[in-house]
């Protein structure tokens, strides 16, 4: 039997002067280490469920639980704790401070989760990205490929149980697609982490095992596409 991971039960969002919920998910469920691309249009309620699964959004009913804890059922410092320590977040923008070394970058991380610099993990995360050399350089002067290498090494530094990306490759060619796609998808299969990636990007089904679409996942019986990677 697998350890379910993140788990959504009757979820349920409208906002209002809406004529009918945005989101209405009976049921979700994602295994622990598991990839998962979740597709949908401009407008269909994926940024907004996102927001949700963060702690950052609170649904109009329903649960959402990660690794067995109920997030709503937390105080708010609770939640913003628990989103530190056990989420790493990767989006368009890249979530990185400009002014701020790459160590200062993962630094910051590791202390919003409430975890110190272990000297041989960072070594190991920034070498496996190919940053060692940049580790004192300021996010401003990096290329972009190594921003987007940065923000992956930041996502994960505080070792996440879950990676959520959110159209990470709304801006990147093709030839940068699949460069960023197989440096994150080795990275979560190294530390362990599950990964839920959120786009329109369709270019992206081909390195996930499990696809599913918005509209999919507001049906009674939740239906994934499985496909081989």
């Amino acid at each position: 039997m697998t350890d379910a991971l993140l788990e959504l039960n009757n979820l349920q969002h409208q906002w209002p002067g809406q004529p009918r919920p945005l989101l209405h998910i009976p049921h979700f469920c994602l295994q622990a280490g598991e990839r998962l691309f979740l597709h949908g249009p401009s407008g269909s309620g994926k940024s907004t469920l996102l927001q949700i699964i963060t702690g950052l959004q609170c649904p109009n009913s329903g649960s959402v639980t990660l690794q067995g804890t109920s997030l709503w059922q937390l105080s708010a410092a609770r939640r913003d704790h628990w989103r530190a320590r056990q989420l790493g977040f990767i989006s368009q923008t890249l979530n990185l401070l400009p002014y701020l070394t790459v160590e200062e970058n993962l630094q910051l991380m590791l202390h919003f989760a409430g975890q110190k610099a272990e000297p041989a993990w960072l070594q190991h995360l920034l070498g496996s990205l190919n940053l060692t050399g940049q580790r004192q350089q300021r996010v401003s002067q990096l290329s972009i490929g190594q921003q987007q290498r940065a923000a992956i090494a930041r996502a994960l530094v505080h070792r996440p149980a879950l990676i959520i990306a959110d159209e990470p490759t709304s801006a990147l060619d093709d030839d940068n697609t699949a460069a960023f796609m197989q440096l994150l998808l080795q990275e979560c299969a190294d530390t362990g982490a599950g990964l839920l990636l959120v786009s329109h990007d369709q270019r992206l089904r081909q390195y996930f095992s499990r696809v599913c679409s918005l509209q999919e996942l507001q049906q009674p019986a939740q239906t994934m596409q499985e496909q081989p990677v």
